[in-house]
């Protein structure tokens, strides 16, 4: 089957981010969490969503809401698979209603963004790579679908403030072909193209933001 050309990839992107409003804007304000996050969830991504210490966990506070519950109905069905997820998430997910879901999905979605992260030394090109591309390398803005400011939207990932290490350990899953969800097939045709000192640089600029 043949691949889309990634300006149609872009196009796509762009028209998706257009039409897709915030999942976050929204977001009700909620007084306690929900049942699932006290006693499952918040073992690792914490109750609110924002903590840095465990770098390979997502932090999951102001996420796409819709994004979230993608990925946890991914995580269910088998049909997102990666080492780290197939060892926590899918046993996790599989005691999942999809009321469980919305309801963890509406609570990280809104809680209050992340705090950034202290920019690394390569952010400066990282910020060049995400808002310009490599066009000699066949690589689109990562704001195309990402937004502009890395605050996704619908299905593309709220990726400002995310941890560093996550980040590199996700676009190196994509690369090497071992991840594989819905957006897997986009992610790997650019990042085959990226060289690992370059994720690193897309990652010391995201953490920051």
């Amino acid at each position: 089957m043949r691949q889309p050309h990634l300006l149609q990839v872009v196009g796509a992107c762009l028209f998706l981010l257009a039409a897709t409003p915030l999942a976050w804007a929204s977001a009700k304000t909620h007084a306690k969490p929900p049942s699932r996050v006290l006693t499952s969830c918040y073992m690792c991504h914490s109750t609110h969503g924002d903590d840095p210490r465990f770098g390979y966990i997502p932090r999951l506070a102001h996420q796409s809401e819709t994004y979230i519950t993608e990925q946890l109905k991914a995580f269910r069905d088998g049909s997102r698979s990666d080492p780290p997820g197939e060892m926590y998430m899918w046993p996790v997910s599989q005691a999942l209603t999809n009321r469980d879901i919305d309801l963890v999905a509406d609570w990280y979605a809104s809680q209050p963004p992340p705090p950034p992260q202290k920019a690394g030394r390569l952010a400066s090109y990282g910020s060049l790579i995400f808002h310009n591309g490599l066009l000699k390398q066949d690589v689109p803005a990562c704001m195309s679908c990402h937004g502009p400011a890395a605050e996704g939207a619908g299905i593309y990932p709220r990726l400002a403030g995310q941890n560093i290490e996550y980040l590199l350990e996700q676009l190196r899953f994509f690369k090497s072909g071992v991840r594989h969800d819905k957006n897997a097939d986009i992610m790997h045709m650019i990042a085959i193209h990226l060289t690992d000192h370059q994720m690193r640089a897309v990652a010391d600029y995201l953490t920051s933001l």
